[in-house]
């Protein structure tokens, strides 16, 4: 019993050791803790003092998850509030400066860019603020060394973009834009300053640009390059950059290009013009290149009207049409044209027969019948086309078939076959293979044109009755002089004439068919009544037979051996009258 009880005793006291001895630990630890937690708030007073807020904060903080002890509980929580905002910075740097370094790993200029703006933004926020807030951005800044490292990032940058640009020069494969695009975002302070950077980058873009633009101009259309010309400037708006050289370089290339074309591509020339005033990159009216054009465009006007001048009419509406495309010249191609048709009697006859095809024998004359112009010819060897142009430039067309196989070699206006009408009947001489010629005749009844004679001869004469005197005809009359008259609206065969040598015996006739027998020896009666020297006048109606020859002659009756020569129309007053020549062989009472 008593060793049970001495047991009990001692595990009594022992546990009491124990317990005394957990109670001196948790008192030693309390006190620890305790001096802890008042030597971090003494050191977050003491940092918080000196202005090292993001290490205050951390003593601060440390002291406030000591929950065992409490001490100074308001004044650390009161501290904390005060430094949360450096403890904010801190993070918005821990943030920035990993952007910044990913930035840099990879060269993400895009990357860096933002970086560099979020950090400016930043700067400029609190640099609104307190000088507190200004000096801990300063001093997380310097901990960071964050303008060391975007100073290090965008020399870097730039001298990559600058060399990726001279490589597209040397390469002549432009593909820059992108480069382009980021040297003009570089912060002007890595370029020294503002100026700098934009002499700087001023020289380097228009290398690149006269390097790309002299690529296009030898390689692309107008169009293609003025709109490359427009993107570019489009692109350099977007950046603020004024790029004074663009205009110079497109004026040269336009004057150029203009200059090659002016002379031998007129229609290319036009077409180009209308693109190069199209163009807002070429300075307007009072460009030198719009001087230009509106010089050049002035001379081929005035060329036109020299070339109109001169009759040149194909050259001159042709020239005229082309110039449409710039300027409407409707009214001067439709004034000229109907220039041409009173000008020129093959254009009137090629407006009149809708052909282009030539035309053949052409004749006309001016103010017949009331007409300004009227022409004939003859349309691919198949068909006689007569064209009048009247007052009101309206076209009166004949047309008749000219029969196969038939050759026109000439034709004539004739007064003198036919009925007596406004407008003067045709005379046409043909090939003929068993006569001189073939006579054909047509009477111009406008739109009508009728056949009034077809004839195989050696020759055809005019005889002042108005019959036709026609040498060894085809069919009746061959071998003899012939007479023909207009009978029911055509000529018929009269009556053969003897041919009679004026060697031989005369033909004895009365006056008034002398004219009948021309070249031939005749003999007729009539009256002298009047005699100059070795000349003499027998008087009639319409005119005189003038009597030449060597013998006596004296006024009164007489019988006159001689030959007819032919007659001529002389002017005397109040009227011209007709002459007709006889040579005396013989006179006799």
């Amino acid at each position: 019993m008593a060793s049970f009880m001495y047991k009990r005793s001692k595990r009594s006291r022992d546990a009491a050791v124990i317990v005394l001895a957990a109670a001196l630990c948790l008192a030693g630890y309390k006190g620890y803790i305790s001096w802890q937690k008042t030597e971090l708030y003494a050191k977050g007073v003491q940092l918080q003092a000196a202005g090292n807020e993001l290490a205050a904060q951390q003593a601060y903080s440390k002291a406030q998850q000591i929950r065992m002890i409490d001490y100074k509980e308001q004044e650390t929580a009161a501290a904390l509030t005060a430094l949360n905002p450096a403890a904010a910075l801190k993070g918005w740097f821990t943030s920035l400066s990993a952007d910044l370094k990913a930035a840099e790993n990879v060269n993400d200029i895009t990357l860096l860019l933002k970086t560099y703006t979020t950090y400016q933004a930043k700067a400029t926020e609190l640099a609104g603020l307190n000088e507190a807030s200004q000096k801990r951005f300063a001093e997380m800044s310097a901990s960071e060394q964050m303008d060391e490292r975007f100073t290090n990032a965008f020399a870097y940058a730039k001298q990559l973009l600058i060399k990726s640009l001279e490589s597209d020069i040397s390469k002549k494969t432009f593909n820059g834009d992108n480069a382009i695009a980021y040297l003009l975002q570089l912060p002007a302070a890595y370029f020294k300053d503002e100026n700098t950077k934009k002499l700087e980058l001023n020289k380097l873009l228009e290398r690149y640009d006269q390097a790309r633009l002299d690529a296009s101009f030898k390689t692309k259309t107008v169009g293609e390059v003025l709109k490359e010309v427009a993107g570019i400037r489009k692109f350099y708006d977007a950046y603020h950059v004024e790029a004074a050289w663009l205009q110079p370089k497109l004026e040269t290339y336009a004057q150029s290009t203009l200059a090659k074309q002016e002379k031998n591509d007129l229609k290319g020339f036009i077409a180009n013009v209308l693109l190069f005033q199209s163009s807002k990159e070429l300075g307007g009216p009072s460009s030198k290149t719009n001087t230009y054009i509106q010089t050049t465009i002035r001379k081929q006007f005035e060329r036109a009207e020299q070339l109109a001048s001169t009759q040149k009419f194909a050259d001159a509406i042709a020239l005229y049409k082309v110039l449409n495309e710039y300027k409407d010249t409707d009214k001067e191609v439709s004034e000229l044209e109907q220039r041409w048709l009173e000008a020129d009697p093959l254009q009137l006859l090629r407006k009149a027969a809708g052909t282009e095809l030539a035309f053949t024998n052409v004749i006309s004359n001016k103010g017949q019948a009331g007409a300004k112009l009227t022409a004939v010819g003859v349309l691919d060897n198949k068909t006689l086309v007569l064209a009048r142009l009247l007052p009101d430039q309206k076209i009166e067309t004949s047309k008749t078939a000219i029969d196969q196989g038939v050759t026109i070699k000439s034709i004539q206006w004739s007064d003198r076959i036919g009925a007596k009408k406004d407008i003067s009947s045709l005379l046409l001489e043909a090939a003929s293979k068993t006569r001189k010629a073939r006579y054909i005749a047509y009477e111009v009844n406008a739109p009508e044109l009728f056949k009034v004679l077809d004839v195989e001869a050696d020759k055809l004469d005019y005889d002042p009755t108005g019959a036709l005197l026609i040498d060894n005809p085809t069919g009746e009359g061959a071998g003899q002089k012939a007479v023909y008259e207009y009978r029911n609206g055509r000529y018929a065969f009269v009556r053969a004439i003897v041919d009679t040598k004026p060697g031989g015996a005369a033909l004895d006739i009365p006056l008034t068919e002398m004219t009948l027998h021309k070249n031939e020896k005749i003999r007729f009666q009539g009256t002298i009544t009047s005699v100059d020297d070795n000349k003499a006048m027998i008087q009639l109606n319409n005119g005189y037979v003038l009597l030449t020859g060597n013998v006596r002659f004296k006024q009164g009756p007489v019988t006159i051996t001689g030959i007819y020569t032919g007659s001529e129309e002389v002017k005397k007053t109040p009227a011209p009258v007709t002459e007709y020549k006889v040579t005396v062989l013989e006179l006799t009472p």
